[in-house]
């Protein structure tokens, strides 16, 4: 469309031709020197208020909710509202108190307050004018269209992917010629990573400078990126943007992380669905899954878009988003979904599966054309990523359209029975496009560019292709119980490089990534990602004894002790040979040797020169170690995110780091029997980094994750995979980066990011590396038994004493403290107070009912017995009172068949095969309820 320029801008560019044409000569004018404004000046709050933003209500076409932040000075938000008027100064405006008031304390030293108003019993389809403030420090008057309450007109939404980079100053003018081409859209949709630092108010600040006043006047929809967290949801997130309270409904931990996140609303036939892909635990996937078959199942909207951050079919083709592909993949695709919008790789893509072009309509053009749902994902901001068709080509998939490098704003314009969607780019100019149309049960979508041909890349040559299985591996399983003997203790928390140490405050570090040991020297060496940086560590002393500094930010190390070098894999996708030696320490000896693709990890096995590179978007990379010669890519390593190498066996381990239940978390191959699968293996969550103890034949895991379920690492054996160990929580490593093992003094050095990703009131001390030390085994205690009698006291042939006959022995408790023995016989409803030493009867008491079992409390004197009737009662001991029943009976949910008591803790447990085992308060006889998961349970003891 044609853009006129104003006449202020054909001004300006006449002065500037003025003063090039009087000298003759271009003068480059040095800027005028200023001081940059701080930002806890800049983005500071105030009693007027700002930040503001409409949301959904629980019902849109008579619902209006709008925030807005406020310095702490405003006690009472309030929002004045009426249907829009042309009159200047227009009556009829009510007022209404916000329904909420949240405080945030910032890094900056300010505390943000965010008020949000609940607008009810408003018209559909009605314009009103708003003003939110304190009752004397306003806004300017905005508007707002509350949603029709039919589908029959026409509008249009927005729709960006993430913004993050260059908020203000790139991000800004995609925005800005988004609301110009389509001023009146009722919609933004945002897919998340709206900020890159989830609790930087600059950021948030810059966002909202970007958008202008745009999110006041259209409802934004909007649902969380990876950069929104920061160790939990980002406050400015969860206190802003209040959705309809509609998405899964449950208790525990996965239920209160997807609150305010997932929800739907309606606007005009159309059904806008918000998934949280942060949220991809087994159990995450699943509810939101069934979630969502609900939603669309009672969905009447002719429309439906379904919105997330991460990619079904990821651009990236280092990522791999395999547990959202296989939960919500069908869901979409069963349902024919009409638009799957998501971000996260920093790249355009567009496509759907080839099952949705075959059996068309009738003249519809098979190069064009398609049904089923569409995915796109895109980019607003100035960061970008390489990006290629390899999940779509794998997945039965069709890239229709790819490009790299480009930021770009999505139009979409809902009509009736058709849906239109434009894509430009950041200077306004038509990009991609295509056209929705639906005629009662038909649907038919159609490109609006011509076919692009995308290339799949060249494949490098395939290592282990010729034999894959040899040795046939059994197929992964669920992850197993660990069955190793032996354990291992924090015993060192290194911190010489972190901002906060105290050894040598010079050496910092931006990013521990990367760790190796010289096992001749007992050295351990740091890679620094950010900083470029290699520290060379006495873990002993926790002092830093040298450091180098690379060309380039680094992945990963592997060490050659022998040679004295370290091998670095760095970002920038190639690797380098590095001297360790005194003389020659930190020089180049060797590279940069260029990764086919960008990479997360190197090892080395000098024995069998061979150089190991795990590319997640190809596998692992083999290299001539002593030529850096690229020899091919291990078959079936695809997605391999850590590697290591064993010289002494030849084994090669990976890692996947995609954590969805049933797929292999590890694999081993052999490289020298033509790089054959060995074995494959499922483990927990989170699996990233590991490293090999060839002395004995130890394999080690390092996991990512701070809370007291995650991190830490595990061992297992080399030549199965079997698991032997498992450290879980962060005190055995935080959000580990890197793993190394001290083969001699069975050491564990785990590399921490974990004071990155830490919320205020939940860091952990951030140090740069946690030593475990495996603990020293004990002797065996060995002891053994053997029968010494029988008691037969209360038996029918019993010549002790033929009065104490016992029709059925039925439970046992014994005294301690007066070492007696107490026998209960079901049938005859007795208990018999036995001297083991001497095999007699001492006394004897008769109860209500038929026995099943006893416990004692021996300090009170006092039995607790289960009868048979379902009930259990407390009876006396005590020589004073013996027999007497103390209290009880109380009921049992069902027949039982065990009992016993916890007097320190005042309860009663009693199995219940039917139901579990029941709890009771032992003073009181209350029933407290039944274990989970202890169903079937016969005997219990406490």
């Amino acid at each position: 469309m044609a853009r006129f320029r104003t006449a202020g801008r054909v001004l300006a560019a006449g002065v500037a031709f003025g003063v090039i044409a009087a000298s003759g000569v271009l003068v480059a004018t040095a800027p005028a020197s200023a001081a940059s404004v701080p930002a806890a000046e800049r983005y500071a709050p105030h009693i007027v208020p700002d930040r503001i933003t409409l949301l959904p209500g629980a019902d849109p076409t008579t619902q209006q909710v709008v925030s807005w932040r406020s310095s702490t000075g405003v006690r009472q938000g309030v929002v004045e509202y009426r249907t829009m008027t042309a009159e200047p100064y227009p009556g009829g405006i009510v007022a209404l108190d916000a329904q909420q008031r949240v405080e945030q304390v910032t890094k900056f030293g300010y505390t943000n307050v965010v008020h949000t108003a609940t607008l009810s019993g408003l018209r559909p389809g009605t314009t009103y004018m708003y003003r939110v403030g304190d009752g004397t420090n306003f806004s300017e008057w905005q508007d707002f269209d509350t949603s029709a309450a039919d589908d029959a007109d026409t509008f249009s939404f927005l729709y960006f992917g993430d913004v993050q980079n260059g908020i203000l100053s790139d991000a800004s003018r995609v925005v800005r010629n988004a609301f110009r081409d389509r001023p009146n859209a009722d919609l933004v949709l945002q897919v998340g990573d709206l900020v890159n630092d989830a609790e930087a108010d600059d950021q948030w600040g810059e966002l909202y400078e970007a958008f202008s006043y745009g999110l006041g006047t259209q409802d934004l929809l909007t649902t969380p990126g990876n950069h929104e967290y920061e160790g939990r949801l980002s406050p400015q997130w969860d206190s802003m943007y209040a959705y309809p309270d509609n998405g899964p409904q449950g208790e525990g931990t996965v239920y209160d992380e997807l609150d305010g996140t997932v929800y739907y609303t309606d606007h005009e036939g159309v059904r806008f669905i918000s998934l949280n892909s942060n949220v991809v635990s087994t159990e995450g996937l699943k509810i939101q899954g069934d979630w969502l078959q609900k939603v669309l199942d009672e969905s009447t909207q002719q429309w439906t878009v379904v919105y997330f951050h991460h990619p079904v079919y990821s651009l990236d083709e280092g990522r791999n988003n395999l547990g959202i592909r296989q939960e919500w993949g069908p869901i979409f695709e069963r349902n024919n979904v009409d638009l799957v919008l998501t971000g996260h790789d920093h790249a355009y893509g567009r496509g759907n599966l080839l099952a949705n072009e075959q059996n068309l309509p009738a003249g519809a053009d098979p190069e064009l054309s398609s049904t089923g749902p569409v995915y796109v994902t895109s980019s607003v901001g100035s960061k970008f990523y390489n990006a290629g068709p390899r999940h779509w080509n794998e997945n039965e998939g069709h890239l229709r359209r790819l490009e790299t490098g480009l930021q770009t704003y999505q139009m979409i314009d809902v009509s009736g029975g058709t849906m239109r969607f434009e894509s430009r780019t950041a200077d306004g100019k038509f990009f991609d496009g295509f056209t929705i149309t639906k005629s009662g049960d038909s649907k038919l979508v159609v490109d609006g560019v011509e076919p692009q041909v995308i290339d799949p890349g060249t494949p490098s040559p395939c290592l282990g292709c010729e034999n894959p299985n040899p040795t046939d591996p059994t197929d992964p399983t669920d992850p197993e119980v660990p069955a190793g003997e032996f354990d291992y203790e924090q015993t060192a928390q290194l911190d010489a490089v972190m901002p906060n140490g105290t050894a040598d405050a010079a050496h910092t570090a931006a990013l521990p990534a990367g760790a190796a040991y010289d096992q001749k020297r007992d050295v351990l060496y740091l890679g620094d990602q950010n900083g470029r940086k290699i520290f060379e560590i006495d873990p002993d002393t926790d002092a830093v004894l040298r450091e180098m500094t690379l060309p380039e930010n680094i992945r990963d190390l592997g060490i050659d002790e022998e040679n004295k070098l370290l091998y670095v894999g760095q970002q920038n996708k190639n690797w380098v040979v590095v001297s360790i030696a005194d003389e020659s320490f930190g020089q180049v000896v060797r590279g940069p040797y260029p990764i086919i693709e960008s990479q997360r990890s190197i090892d080395v096995d000098p024995a069998n020169d061979y150089v190991y590179v795990a590319v997640p978007a190809r596998g692992v990379e083999v290299f001539r170690a002593s030529t850096g010669e690229s020899l091919g890519v291990i078959n079936g390593t695809k997605d391999a995110y850590y590697v290591a190498a064993d010289p002494k066996t030849g084994t090669i381990v990976t890692t996947k780091f995609q954590g969805v239940a049933g797929t292999p978390d590890l694999q081993a191959f052999a490289a020298n029997d033509g790089f054959a699968l060995l074995w494959e293996k499922e483990v927990r969550a989170g699996a990233r980094q590991v490293d090999i103890d060839s002395e004995h034949g130890l394999l080690y895991v390092g996991y990512t994750g701070t809370s007291a379920d995650r991190g830490g690492f595990s061992v297992h054996a080399l030549n199965s995979g079997a698991s032997l160990v498992d450290k879980v929580g962060p005190e055995f490593g935080k959000d580990g980066y890197g793993i190394v093992v001290d083969e001699e003094g069975q050491r564990v050095f785990v590399a921490n990011r974990d004071f990155r990703l830490n919320p205020p009131g939940e860091e952990l001390v951030p140090f740069a590396v946690t030593e475990s030390t495996r603990i020293a085994e004990p002797e065996a205690e060995t002891f053994a038994y053997e029968r010494l009698t029988d008691l037969d006291s209360v038996m029918p042939n019993s010549s002790t004493d033929a009065a104490h006959k016992a029709a059925l022995p039925a439970g046992v408790a014994y005294d301690q403290t007066r070492d007696v023995l107490y026998l209960g016989d079901q049938n005859s409803r007795q208990i018999f107070e036995i001297d083991p030493d001497s095999d007699q009867v001492r006394r004897s008491m008769t109860l209500p009912e038929n026995i099943r079992d006893l416990g004692i409390d021996e300090e009170k004197q006092l039995l607790y017995v289960g009868q048979q009737n379902k009930n259990w009662v407390v009876v006396s001991i005590a020589d004073a009172t013996f027999g007497q029943v103390v209290r009880g009976p109380y009921p049992i949910i069902e027949s039982q068949r065990s009992i016993d008591v916890d007097p320190a803790n005042d309860y009663v447990y009693v199995a219940v095969p039917a139901r579990g085992v029941e709890v009771f308060r032992a003073s009181t006889g209350e029933s407290l309820g039944v274990i989970n998961g202890t169903k079937d349970a016969y005997y219990v003891a406490a």
